[in-house]
Protein backbone atom coordinates (compact mmCIF):
# COMPACT_ATOMS: atom_id res chain seq x y z
CA UNK A 1 0.00 0.00 0.00
CA UNK A 2 2.07 3.45 -0.98
CA UNK A 3 2.16 5.80 1.90
CA UNK A 4 -0.05 9.09 1.73
CA UNK A 5 3.05 10.96 1.19
CA UNK A 6 4.25 9.05 -2.39
CA UNK A 7 0.51 9.76 -3.69
CA UNK A 8 0.63 13.25 -2.85
CA UNK A 9 4.33 13.40 -4.54
CA UNK A 10 3.50 11.62 -7.39
CA UNK A 11 -0.02 13.96 -7.96
CA UNK A 12 2.17 16.55 -7.72
CA UNK A 13 4.76 15.68 -10.04
CA UNK A 14 5.01 17.52 -13.42
CA UNK A 15 2.39 20.28 -12.05
CA UNK A 16 2.62 23.23 -9.81
CA UNK A 17 0.01 22.12 -7.68
CA UNK A 18 0.39 22.35 -3.53
CA UNK A 19 -1.13 19.38 -1.88
CA UNK A 20 -1.65 19.11 2.06
CA UNK A 21 -3.27 17.10 4.62
CA UNK A 22 -4.30 17.94 8.15
CA UNK A 23 -5.15 15.07 10.43
CA UNK A 24 -8.07 15.28 13.51
CA UNK A 25 -9.25 13.51 16.07
CA UNK A 26 -7.91 9.86 17.06
CA UNK A 27 -7.10 9.76 12.82
CA UNK A 28 -4.03 8.66 11.34
CA UNK A 29 -0.84 6.54 11.53
CA UNK A 30 2.72 6.04 10.09
CA UNK A 31 1.55 5.31 6.24
CA UNK A 32 -0.43 9.35 6.42
CA UNK A 33 2.48 10.69 7.86
CA UNK A 34 3.82 13.94 5.65
CA UNK A 35 6.69 16.07 6.15
CA UNK A 36 5.81 19.90 7.60
CA UNK A 37 5.86 21.32 4.02
CA UNK A 38 2.44 19.11 3.28
CA UNK A 39 1.02 20.30 6.44
CA UNK A 40 1.06 24.07 5.68
CA UNK A 41 0.45 26.14 2.80
CA UNK A 42 4.37 25.63 1.06
CA UNK A 43 4.71 27.27 -2.09
CA UNK A 44 6.68 30.62 -3.35
CA UNK A 45 4.00 32.49 -4.29
CA UNK A 46 2.17 31.96 -0.78
CA UNK A 47 5.77 32.52 1.29
CA UNK A 48 5.85 35.93 -0.81
CA UNK A 49 2.50 36.66 0.56
CA UNK A 50 2.97 36.15 3.90
CA UNK A 51 6.01 37.86 3.98
CA UNK A 52 5.24 40.99 2.11
CA UNK A 53 3.06 42.62 4.67
CA UNK A 54 3.51 43.75 8.27
CA UNK A 55 0.32 41.08 9.08
CA UNK A 56 0.43 38.86 6.00
CA UNK A 57 1.05 35.91 8.31
CA UNK A 58 -1.84 36.45 10.52
CA UNK A 59 -3.87 37.25 7.63
CA UNK A 60 -3.63 33.48 6.11
CA UNK A 61 -3.60 32.08 9.17
CA UNK A 62 -7.20 33.70 9.84
CA UNK A 63 -8.25 33.16 6.09
CA UNK A 64 -7.22 28.95 6.28
CA UNK A 65 -8.86 28.67 9.47
CA UNK A 66 -12.50 29.92 8.38
CA UNK A 67 -11.68 26.99 5.35
CA UNK A 68 -10.91 24.27 8.47
CA UNK A 69 -13.82 25.43 10.43
CA UNK A 70 -16.24 25.59 7.48
CA UNK A 71 -15.08 22.12 6.52
CA UNK A 72 -15.48 20.42 10.01
CA UNK A 73 -18.94 22.30 10.27
CA UNK A 74 -20.11 21.62 6.81
CA UNK A 75 -18.52 18.16 6.10
CA UNK A 76 -18.55 18.96 2.29
CA UNK A 77 -16.12 20.06 -0.27
CA UNK A 78 -15.98 23.56 -1.66
CA UNK A 79 -13.40 25.80 -3.66
CA UNK A 80 -12.69 29.16 -3.80
CA UNK A 81 -10.00 32.50 -3.83
CA UNK A 82 -7.81 32.83 -0.83
CA UNK A 83 -7.11 36.81 0.86
CA UNK A 84 -4.43 36.91 -2.01
CA UNK A 85 -6.65 35.81 -5.22
CA UNK A 86 -5.03 32.37 -5.64
CA UNK A 87 -7.73 29.32 -5.76
CA UNK A 88 -8.27 26.49 -3.51
CA UNK A 89 -10.08 23.32 -3.08
CA UNK A 90 -10.73 21.83 0.02
CA UNK A 91 -12.71 18.36 0.95
CA UNK A 92 -13.25 17.21 4.04
CA UNK A 93 -12.37 12.88 4.71
CA UNK A 94 -15.22 11.55 6.33
CA UNK A 95 -15.33 7.95 8.86
CA UNK A 96 -18.84 7.69 10.29
CA UNK A 97 -19.75 11.16 10.03
CA UNK A 98 -16.59 12.69 11.90
CA UNK A 99 -14.25 14.46 9.54
CA UNK A 100 -10.65 12.52 9.49
CA UNK A 101 -9.10 14.62 7.58
CA UNK A 102 -8.88 17.52 5.40
CA UNK A 103 -7.42 17.50 2.16
CA UNK A 104 -6.11 21.44 0.83
CA UNK A 105 -5.39 21.44 -2.97
CA UNK A 106 -3.87 25.00 -3.68
CA UNK A 107 -1.50 27.21 -5.72
CA UNK A 108 -3.90 27.72 -8.47
CA UNK A 109 -4.73 30.50 -10.85
CA UNK A 110 -7.65 30.38 -12.88
CA UNK A 111 -7.84 33.64 -14.03
CA UNK A 112 -5.42 36.63 -15.51
CA UNK A 113 -4.34 38.12 -11.93
CA UNK A 114 -1.87 37.85 -10.71
CA UNK A 115 0.44 36.72 -13.26
CA UNK A 116 2.47 34.05 -11.53
CA UNK A 117 4.93 31.38 -13.18
CA UNK A 118 4.82 29.20 -9.63
CA UNK A 119 1.15 28.83 -10.31
CA UNK A 120 -0.93 25.84 -11.80
CA UNK A 121 -3.23 27.59 -14.41
CA UNK A 122 -6.63 27.07 -15.14
CA UNK A 123 -6.87 23.96 -12.97
CA UNK A 124 -10.59 23.47 -12.92
CA UNK A 125 -13.41 22.51 -9.82
CA UNK A 126 -13.85 19.31 -11.94
CA UNK A 127 -10.26 18.79 -11.61
CA UNK A 128 -10.07 19.18 -8.11
CA UNK A 129 -12.67 16.98 -7.14
CA UNK A 130 -10.84 14.14 -9.31
CA UNK A 131 -7.87 14.69 -7.09
CA UNK A 132 -9.62 15.26 -3.81
CA UNK A 133 -11.15 12.08 -4.26
CA UNK A 134 -8.19 10.37 -5.06
CA UNK A 135 -6.36 11.22 -2.29
CA UNK A 136 -9.32 11.26 -0.33
CA UNK A 137 -10.02 7.27 -0.59
CA UNK A 138 -6.72 6.74 -0.55
CA UNK A 139 -6.87 8.07 3.23
CA UNK A 140 -10.06 5.63 4.28
CA UNK A 141 -7.36 2.77 2.89
CA UNK A 142 -4.68 3.88 4.82
CA UNK A 143 -6.60 4.24 7.99
CA UNK A 144 -8.14 0.87 7.21
CA UNK A 145 -4.86 -1.00 7.34
CA UNK A 146 -2.79 0.54 10.12
CA UNK A 147 0.83 -1.07 11.00
CA UNK A 148 0.67 -4.04 13.37
CA UNK A 149 2.19 -3.56 16.83
CA UNK A 150 1.58 -1.06 19.19
CA UNK A 151 1.75 3.12 18.24
CA UNK A 152 4.34 4.81 19.07
CA UNK A 153 1.85 8.01 19.95
CA UNK A 154 -1.66 8.67 20.30
CA UNK A 155 -2.84 9.79 16.62
CA UNK A 156 -4.97 13.08 18.47
CA UNK A 157 -1.62 13.97 20.40
CA UNK A 158 0.53 13.61 17.20
CA UNK A 159 -2.64 16.17 14.91
CA UNK A 160 -2.22 18.27 17.79
CA UNK A 161 1.64 18.34 17.34
CA UNK A 162 1.21 18.77 13.61
CA UNK A 163 -1.26 21.82 13.98
CA UNK A 164 0.91 23.20 16.44
CA UNK A 165 3.73 23.19 14.24
CA UNK A 166 2.16 24.41 11.31
CA UNK A 167 0.68 27.59 12.94
CA UNK A 168 3.53 28.20 15.77
CA UNK A 169 3.43 32.02 15.09
CA UNK A 170 -0.06 32.37 15.77
CA UNK A 171 -2.07 32.99 18.92
CA UNK A 172 -2.63 29.48 19.25
CA UNK A 173 -3.34 27.93 22.99
CA UNK A 174 -5.15 24.83 24.39
CA UNK A 175 -8.72 27.12 24.06
CA UNK A 176 -8.25 27.77 20.69
CA UNK A 177 -7.18 24.12 19.81
CA UNK A 178 -9.89 22.48 21.90
CA UNK A 179 -12.16 24.19 19.25
CA UNK A 180 -10.85 23.63 16.58
CA UNK A 181 -11.00 20.50 16.86
CA UNK A 182 -13.99 19.62 18.46
CA UNK A 183 -12.55 18.24 22.01
CA UNK A 184 -13.25 18.99 25.47
CA UNK A 185 -10.90 21.31 26.99
CA UNK A 186 -9.85 19.54 30.16
CA UNK A 187 -10.01 15.83 28.04
CA UNK A 188 -7.52 17.85 25.50
CA UNK A 189 -5.23 18.73 28.03
CA UNK A 190 -4.94 15.90 30.43
CA UNK A 191 -4.08 13.43 27.31
CA UNK A 192 -1.90 15.50 25.81
CA UNK A 193 0.37 15.63 29.09
CA UNK A 194 -0.28 12.17 29.79
CA UNK A 195 1.41 11.09 26.22
CA UNK A 196 4.44 13.78 26.15
CA UNK A 197 4.70 14.89 30.02
CA UNK A 198 4.15 18.25 29.24
CA UNK A 199 0.50 20.94 28.69
CA UNK A 200 0.01 22.23 25.09
CA UNK A 201 0.62 25.62 26.29
CA UNK A 202 4.12 24.34 28.05
CA UNK A 203 4.77 22.61 24.49
CA UNK A 204 3.74 25.72 22.19
CA UNK A 205 6.44 27.80 24.20
CA UNK A 206 8.63 25.19 24.35
CA UNK A 207 8.45 24.92 20.12
CA UNK A 208 8.37 28.53 20.06
CA UNK A 209 11.90 28.62 22.11
CA UNK A 210 13.24 26.03 19.66
CA UNK A 211 12.28 28.20 16.53
CA UNK A 212 13.62 31.25 17.98
CA UNK A 213 17.30 29.33 18.95
CA UNK A 214 17.11 28.06 14.86
CA UNK A 215 16.23 31.80 13.41
CA UNK A 216 18.68 33.68 15.85
CA UNK A 217 21.49 31.48 14.53
CA UNK A 218 20.43 31.48 10.80
CA UNK A 219 19.75 34.73 10.20
CA UNK A 220 20.18 38.68 10.92
CA UNK A 221 16.80 39.41 11.76
CA UNK A 222 16.21 41.40 14.30
CA UNK A 223 14.99 39.91 17.61
CA UNK A 224 11.64 41.95 17.74
CA UNK A 225 11.29 40.47 14.34
CA UNK A 226 12.31 37.00 15.59
CA UNK A 227 10.12 37.13 18.35
CA UNK A 228 7.01 38.06 16.54
CA UNK A 229 7.39 35.56 14.28
CA UNK A 230 7.66 33.00 16.72
CA UNK A 231 4.11 34.16 18.10
CA UNK A 232 5.36 36.29 20.78
CA UNK A 233 3.86 39.89 20.16
CA UNK A 234 5.75 41.23 23.57
CA UNK A 235 9.91 41.44 22.82
CA UNK A 236 10.85 41.91 26.32
CA UNK A 237 8.19 38.29 27.73
CA UNK A 238 10.20 36.93 24.88
CA UNK A 239 13.24 38.13 25.98
CA UNK A 240 12.54 37.07 30.12
CA UNK A 241 11.13 33.64 28.55
CA UNK A 242 13.71 32.54 26.07
CA UNK A 243 16.43 33.46 29.07
CA UNK A 244 14.34 30.91 31.94
CA UNK A 245 14.20 28.30 29.07
CA UNK A 246 18.24 28.80 27.77
CA UNK A 247 19.72 31.30 30.82
CA UNK A 248 20.96 33.54 28.31
CA UNK A 249 18.88 36.51 26.66
CA UNK A 250 18.28 36.20 22.53
CA UNK A 251 21.85 38.39 21.90
CA UNK A 252 23.62 36.62 24.29
CA UNK A 253 22.76 33.32 22.57
CA UNK A 254 23.26 34.82 19.23
CA UNK A 255 26.63 35.63 19.95
CA UNK A 256 27.34 32.76 21.99
CA UNK A 257 26.31 30.36 19.10
CA UNK A 258 27.46 32.11 15.90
Amino acid sequence: MERLYDVIKYIELGTRLHIGVLFFGNYGNELCTLPFSHQIHSSPFCTHAKNSTKNGYRRCFACRNLAIEKALRTKLPFGGKCINGIYEYVRPVLINGEVAAVVFIGNIQNDAEPDDPTLEKNFSETDCEKVGNIIGNHILLLLERSPSGEKASHPLVENIKSYILSNIEFDINISYIAKIFHYNEMYLGRLFKKETGMSINDYITSRRIDLSKKLLVTTDEKIINISSSVGFNNVTYFNRLFKKHTSLTPLQYRNRTK
